[in-house]
């Protein structure tokens, strides 16, 4: 599988329930298409003295997106490129609401 890990902190004024239930909405959208294999809970971070080492970044919450594979992860880009008059304003609400992503890409090793 291939898997989006995406880290972020919530834009004022966004509540985290609000948040979570946007990008429900956003991926049943994407499955239904069968664009997106599953999208994992919004977990909050822990700061943690020795268990949490990232010290350049602090934020507050992530999600993982997987699909299954890098095609069907493509196939994804290029529909939001493509501008779907049914997902686009989802996922812009989805993006809109936070600050501060970073996003990276994992694979399932063989």
């Amino acid at each position: 599988m291939f898997h989006m890990h995406t880290s972020f902190d919530l834009s004022p004024n966004v509540k985290i329930e609000d948040y979570k239930a946007t990008l429900e909405r956003f991926s049943a959208l994407m499955q239904a298409s069968e664009l997106l294999l599953e999208t994992g809970p919004v977990m909050q971070r822990c700061h943690h003295p020795v268990m949490d080492t990232d010290e350049q970044r602090s934020h507050q919450y992530f999600f993982v997106m997987s699909f299954t594979d890098r095609s069907q992860c493509d196939a994804a880009v290029e529909h939001i490129k493509a501008a779907d008059p049914a997902s686009t304003p989802v996922h812009r609400a989805v993006y809109e609401d936070i600050i501060n992503p970073i996003f990276s890409c994992w694979v399932d090793p063989d």
